[in-house]
Formats: structure tokens, sequence, C-alpha cells
């Protein structure tokens, strides 16, 4: 018996299998990139908590040390006055007690930080003598943003404590309210609704 194959018979896939597996590719890569960013930007968020809390504990004991927070109505930049002041380079100096920069003399000890400098992601450049005070340093998010702090900006300044958040993914957020106090309201605004606080 003999067999043959069919003139019209071709091996190979049809139009419609080819798209029916590029579109099962699609979902699939669909699918893993939207987990893997979900998992990226929960990592983030982590990483931006654990900042806070490290930062937030370095400015308690700045207190502890120095009898109040530092202090941010001045015409510095308020992640400048914050990383000068964790690094160990501001304090409340004379009488009555003014809040400046430290002038060491020849004989002065390096300023101690109250932070462990490598556990937190800094701009700028920190001088390579500890002696040395640094002049652009900020601590900054892991979206690149510095830090948003603040404590006594204004006579209207009602927040017993000072604020400390994060401005998230999109780097933006409202101005912080002239009382300091940051009320749920502040939180929902659009701007602020992808902000990271500690006790969130």
């Amino acid at each position: 018996m003999s067999s043959y194959l069919n003139k019209n018979s071709k091996s190979g896939f049809t139009l419609v299998e080819l798209l029916v597996v590029l579109s099962i590719i699609v979902i699939l890569a669909g699918i893993t990139f939207g987990v893997a960013s979900g998992v990226q930007s929960t990592r983030l968020k982590s990483t931006a908590k654990a900042e806070l809390t490290l930062l937030s504990q370095g400015i308690e004991q700045f207190r502890l040390d120095n009898g109040d927070f530092p202090l941010t109505s001045s015409p510095e930049d308020n992640a400048i006055t914050l990383s000068k002041s964790l690094l160990g380079w501001k304090a409340f100096l004379g009488s009555p007690a003014k809040f400046i920069d430290k002038r060491l003399s020849r004989v002065d000890p390096a300023p101690m930080p109250y932070i462990p400098v490598s556990k937190i992601n800094f701009e700028g450049e920190l001088p390579e003598s500890p002696r040395k005070k640094p002049v652009d340093v900020r601590f900054v998010d892991p979206w690149g943003q510095a830090y948003v702090y603040a404590y006594k900006e204004s006579k209207k300044w009602d927040n017993y404590g000072f604020v400390l958040f994060s401005k998230g993914e999109d780097g933006e957020s409202s101005p912080i309210p002239e009382d300091g106090v940051l009320t749920r309201e502040f939180m929902e605004q659009a701007q602020n609704i992808d902000n990271i606080y500690i006790e969130q």
C-alpha cells in the first residue's frame, strides 16, 4: 500500500496559533512585571520606614544631649540642618542658647554622629576627616529625595515634636501646615497620598 503526502498539507503553525502563543506570553510577562514591580515598591517603602526610624532615633538622642530638637526656622535648608545635626556638627551653645554650627579648636575631639552613617543613604560627600564639617550632605530616601524634616518653623507651631517623612515615589508633598500638625486630611491630599511616615 503506498502512502503519499497531500500537496496542500504543510507543517508549521497557523497565524491563529501564533497569535494565541504571543497573547499568552504577553499576559505572563505582564503578570511577572506587575508582581516584580509590587515587590520592588514594597522593598523601597520598607527601606524608607527603616531609615525614618533610624533618623527619628538620632533626632531623639540629639534632643537628650542638647535639650531640644534641631531647629529649622532658619535660612538654611532643612535637609542640611538635619544632616549637620545628626552628624554632630550643630548644637545649642551660649547664653541664651543659640542653635549654631560647631567650631572646633585644635584640641576639640571630632563630633560624634547620632546615627550610623553607613546604614542610611545620603547625597553629597562626607569630608575625609571627621573633624571637617560636612557642607552639602542630605539624607535621602530610596527614590533619591531628601527626607522632609521640620521643627518649630513658625510662631503658630503647635506640634510638640518634629515632623519627619519621605515624599514617596512621586517626590511630591504639600507644604507642612504652620502649626506642624499632620492631620489625616493632610496625609490624604493627592500630593501626599504616597508619603511614608514612621507610624504607617
